[in-house]
């Protein structure tokens, strides 16, 4: 680590980074170029093609890092970069993440796209296949790798043979695109046989699938319904909690209806991945509560 330069800047066998910052600055830039180690040199991606590649996945083991050794302890600390991705849809600037580094219109969507959009890729995969097999995915994907100048569809390969998943939906929409992921509970209502009926829409282009908990006077329990084309399922991300599995959803189908046995009058809450992991840029519409 060298003090020099404008900024932060990773080169192969050194790093330059500006002093005279305040602690938690000069953690944040150590720890991002540092982490340039593994992304972009020791796996070497072309960060003109696939800028996210690099700058967004050095993002998020930075900010993994960061929040581990400081001891914050974030429910969610990749939640900056999911913010950079709001404030880009909200923006209407957002170019595709297979646009060239130098082919963006501003430098500002160029950023957020490698920066922030990249870093989402890896923590909502995590949502998608779970924590554990994100961590395994990595791990294997470093592995497998190294010095091999791996693309999007390496990162891809290498999480569909953790998980067992049928992931080119995921890789398409989130980088080919500018769809995104909008969920909606539509409607929540006592059934005639004394139980509850729920109702969710798909109003984004980009079908994901869905975590949703139901808080009633008995407790919590969770329902998982996968999306149909990923062909597997991921394990229980709260153990804690019972989760029943429903039938998949299809994406040409934008509701989905289902039935659950608790009681509607004892039902105070119903929501949509409360973890807020699934990029979901309206999420006010994903919690529904008894007035």
């Amino acid at each position: 680590m060298i003090q020099g330069g404008d900024g932060g800047m990773e080169y192969a066998m050194c790093t330059l980074i500006t002093g005279e910052r305040k602690y938690g600055s000069l953690m944040g830039v150590t720890a991002h170029e540092m982490a340039h180690t593994w992304f972009q040199f020791l796996l070497a991606s072309n960060e003109a093609k696939h800028e996210w590649m690099d700058e967004g996945f050095t993002s998020y083991i930075s900010s993994m890092a960061e929040d581990e050794i400081s001891g914050s302890n974030e429910a969610n600390p990749v939640a900056g970069s999911y913010r950079g991705y709001y404030y880009l849809v909200n923006s209407g600037k957002e170019q595709p993440q297979t646009t060239h580094a130098d082919r963006y219109n501003e430098n500002t969507p160029y950023s957020i796209a490698a920066y922030s959009k990249g870093a989402v890729f890896l923590s909502q995969l995590g949502y998608v296949i779970g924590k554990e097999n994100l961590d395994k995915t990595l791990k294997k994907y470093f592995d497998d790798f190294a010095f091999k100048h791996p693309t999007p569809n390496d990162i891809k390969r290498t999480a569909e043979k953790v998980s067992g998943m049928q992931l080119d939906w995921y890789l398409m929409d989130w980088t080919q695109t500018t769809n995104t992921i909008d969920y909606e509970i539509v409607n929540v209502e006592a059934s005639d046989d004394g139980k509850t009926s729920i109702t969710l829409s798909r109003n984004g282009l980009m079908p994901m699938p869905i975590d949703l908990y139901v808080t009633s006077s008995t407790g919590q329990e969770s329902y998982y319904l996968p999306l149909r084309m990923m062909r597997a399922e991921k394990p229980n991300p709260t153990p804690a909690i019972t989760r029943k599995q429903l039938e998949d959803w299809p994406w040409t189908h934008p509701t989905y209806t289902f039935t659950i046995d608790t009681p509607y009058n004892s039902i105070s809450k119903v929501e949509i991945d409360p973890t807020k992991l699934m990029a979901d840029v309206k999420q006010e519409n994903n919690v529904w509560e008894k007035k």
